[in-house]
């Protein structure tokens, strides 16, 4: 049996009670999501759902790994899922092929990732400090205000998502530093390449964390010898480079074809991260809003730590600093990367942040809340192992009258910020029209450009067909004489028929990216860019011809790819293949 069905079936043979308080609370964190509306006023609410368009369109056009998202730039389109993580929205288009409303497949995963990462969390605290331990971080976990922030406030699906993952890379790392072996290396390379594949910014700003972490179980739990230290330092690298392996298909072409766009536009401005430090009064305050992040103070929602999870933090540090118990200084640890992480979102992390190539990528410092909503939750159940030790009591599998009050208090302390502001779901959000109408509401701040755009478009020939709910033509004659018929119009394709009667010029109104491929009567022909928006552009001799544009491979993707299945094929092989088979390698 694995290691993983192995800590599941002890997960819930002795702890059932409390594995089903932490399902039971987090029903007042999800349980907003079940009424029949949404809250479309959320800051990323509605292109987390036309995001989720845009990929379900690429999907059924065949594309099995969706990296053009067609409606962008009023229909020019952008390579979204080249730069942005997939893996979540994987999984919400596994409901909507079930039949779900794609707003409803999106809250749906919200309410899984909510209990995911409860989950997570309660097997990660409970292999560090016991099962009350675990039971007190994971309801901390749930009920931090920036949890709730990320659905209700900000919406932020994929990085919600990255939440739920993140207690299972640590408890993974946990296990496989602790006792070096085939199955845990494999799991923890799996929740580490799995964490990249969910969203980027989450696997920048947390690798640190667990770089760091890894280097403390080393030192501190790890008897100290040259031979172990190389041993278990070698596995915890060998399930990194795992990870990185299996989301190659994702991170090779983010990182080799970033530069195809214009990616200053999304880190200046409004987006540049000088302007989103955190002070220090703001991560006591408990106004809670739901308008955006300005420069200095000028922000519209909360940054709090949250007062009920403070005052757990000052508690569980003076009991770690009295008591010795087990995993006490782990405690500690998280402690200070609770601090760091305060320190490094404030003004005075500045510095930092001018020397960190990545600091652009992740926008915004206040980021780093969702660093602290996982150290802070660790921190808070190491309190009740402290008291435990402090009292010379045994664990119980479940739960004692005093912390099931804490849990309440938990509970309680976060509860008005579980009410999101409630819209109807009007069916064009879960159109194109969606992304035509993002566009339009703030065009200097959302339109995509890619590197051959000289002009950010203000409008293009598909604007008034979106608008009106017409059948789009995403083509073109613009010199010579001749006809067009539209063929095919997908998520990353297209095809026309023309009839010329002279030689033409014929122009999709797509922007020109690594890829794009056309086919001349089903030969391939070179293309160009033609300014100012850089749009795809190719010369069509006299008669009849079919034209087809097509999103097509590069060599970082197919590389990426093929390190992507090598991987998977790895894994699988170390959590199933029979023990005999190492045995005789």
């Amino acid at each position: 049996m694995g290691l993983g069905a192995l800590e599941m079936k002890r997960l819930f043979s002795k702890s059932d009670a409390n594995i089903w308080l932490v399902l039971a609370l987090s029903l007042f964190a999800w349980g907003p999501l079940l009424t029949p509306a949404y809250f479309f006023n959320a800051h990323d609410a509605r292109h987390s759902v036309f995001f989720l368009v845009e990929f379900d369109q690429t999907l059924r056009d065949g594309y099995l790994w969706p990296r053009w998202s067609p409606d962008f730039a009023f229909g020019y389109g952008y390579p979204l899922f080249n730069l942005y993580a997939p893996l979540a929205f994987y999984a919400a288009e596994l409901f909507v092929l079930l039949g779900f409303g794609l707003t409803a497949a999106v809250k749906t995963m919200y309410a899984l990732a909510t209990i995911a990462g409860g989950l997570g969390m309660f097997g990660f605290g409970r292999r560090l400090f016991g099962p009350n331990a675990g039971l007190l971080a994971a309801v901390v976990y749930m009920f931090v205000p920036f949890h709730l922030v990320e659905i209700f406030v900000r919406s932020a699906y994929a990085e919600f998502v990255a939440l739920a993952v993140i207690p299972f890379v640590f408890w993974a790392f946990t296990e496989l530093v602790a006792a070096p072996g085939r199955r845990r290396l494999a799991l923890a390379g799996l929740s580490y390449g799995l964490l990249a594949l969910t969203h980027h910014t989450s696997f920048f700003t947390f690798t640190p964390v667990l770089m760091l972490y890894i280097l403390y179980l080393m030192l501190v739990k790890v008897k100290v010898n040259p031979g172990a230290l190389l041993r278990h330092g070698l596995a915890a690298a060998g399930a990194g480079l795992l990870g990185i392996l299996l989301a190659a298909i994702y991170l090779l072409p983010m990182l080799a074809e970033t530069r195809y766009i214009k990616i200053e536009q999304w880190t200046s401005g409004s987006y540049n991260y000088l302007q989103h430090f955190v002070y220090f009064s703001q991560f006591f305050e408990e106004n809670w809003g739901y308008g955006y992040a300005g420069p200095g103070t000028a922000d519209d929602f909360s940054f709090q730590l949250g007062i009920v999870v403070f005052v757990l933090l000052a508690f569980a540090l003076l009991v770690s600093l009295l008591n010795r118990y087990p995993h006490r200084t782990t405690a500690i640890f998280f402690f200070a990367a609770t601090l760091a992480a305060v320190l490094l979102m404030s003004p005075w992390g500045a510095g930092v942040w001018q020397v960190l190539p990545i600091a652009a990528l992740v926008q915004f410092p206040w980021r780093l809340l969702a660093v602290t909503a996982f150290t802070t939750a660790v921190v808070s159940g190491a309190l009740v192992a402290g008291l435990e030790a402090q009292a010379q009591v045994t664990p119980r599998p479940a739960a004692p009258p005093p912390l099931i009050l804490l849990l309440l208090v938990v509970v309680l302390g976060s509860f008005s910020y579980t009410l999101p502001q409630y819209t109807d779901i009007p069916v064009w959000a879960e159109t194109p029209l969606a992304v035509i109408n993002w566009d339009r509401a703030s065009i200097a701040d959302r339109v995509g450009m890619v590197s051959v755009t000289d002009e950010q478009p203000q409008t293009s020939p598909m604007e008034a067909q979106y608008l009106a709910g017409e059948p789009l033509t995403t083509a073109g004659i613009i010199a010579g004489q001749g006809t067009l018929e539209m063929l095919h119009h997908g998520g990353a394709s297209d095809a026309v028929r023309v009839q010329a009667e002279t030689p033409v010029v014929l122009q999709f109104y797509t922007y020109d990216y690594p890829g794009w491929q056309v086919l001349l009567d089903g030969q391939p022909v070179v293309h160009r860019f033609e300014p100012p928006h850089g749009l795809i552009t190719v010369d069509v001799p006299p008669g009849e011809h079919t034209v087809q544009l097509q999103m097509g491979s590069t060599a970082p993707r197919t590389l990426g790819a093929v390190l992507s299945g090598l991987a998977l094929l790895l894994i699988g092989g170390l959590l199933f293949a029979p023990e005999s088979a190492f045995r005789r390698n």
